[in-house]
């Protein structure tokens, strides 16, 4: 993310991963470099999926842990509460990408060449992702996030209402019309491709 603009995460709504005073309590041994070393990934992947750039995603994972640490003593689901911290910096990073535009992906894609990959598989790879990225980005916020963590991240609906703190049967339709919104935008491309 720009240095020129702050993101004050101290915005996270309250509560956020923290369960109500008569759940479990936080973890007194919970430490900001335990929750990198176990959560990293899936911090990284989650953001990913959210629609943070690839060139913002190291700040944007700094900005999770940033928040994690200032909340570390009422953390009480680590996943969860890790979670909606990134739901909140990529919210923020893709309304900054509306005010600037980024021009990075060769860099990116000399990155992330595998030597056993060629030429064509990599294009192949990188264009997969974007397109990916592109379906994912026609679901609105909260159905995607269900669809992540669902179909990407493969957990299942009751490990994402305990996640999230919503009722089962709300992430149940709402990865219903997810899943819609991304079959339909699946479906777009498939038709803009057979017209080429």
């Amino acid at each position: 993310m720009s240095n020129s603009r702050a993101l004050q995460l101290h915005e996270l709504p309250a509560g956020a991963g923290q369960a109500p005073v008569t759940a479990t309590m936080a973890d007194p041994n919970l430490t900001v470099e335990g929750l990198i070393l176990e959560h990293h990934e899936f911090v990284w992947r989650s953001l990913r999926r959210l629609g943070v750039p690839d060139a913002d995603l190291e700040d944007a994972v700094q900005e999770v842990y940033l928040e994690a640490s200032k909340r570390l003593a009422s953390i009480t689901s680590a996943r969860g509460f890790l979670f909606r911290a990134c739901m909140y910096v990529a919210s923020h990073a893709r309304r900054s990408i509306r005010r600037r535009r980024e021009v990075h992906d060769d860099e990116l894609l000399k990155r992330q060449i595998d030597p056993r990959i060629t030429p064509e598989q990599a294009i192949s790879q990188s264009e997969a992702r974007q397109d990916l990225q592109r379906m994912l980005e026609k679901i609105p916020e909260e159905p995607r996030a269900i669809f992540i963590l669902f179909e990407l991240e493969r957990l299942s609906t009751v490990q994402i209402a305990e996640l999230l703190e919503l009722p089962v049967g709300t992430v149940a339709s709402r990865l219903r019309r997810a899943r819609e919104l991304f079959m339909q935008a699946a479906a777009r491309k498939g038709a803009q491709e057979n017209h080429r």
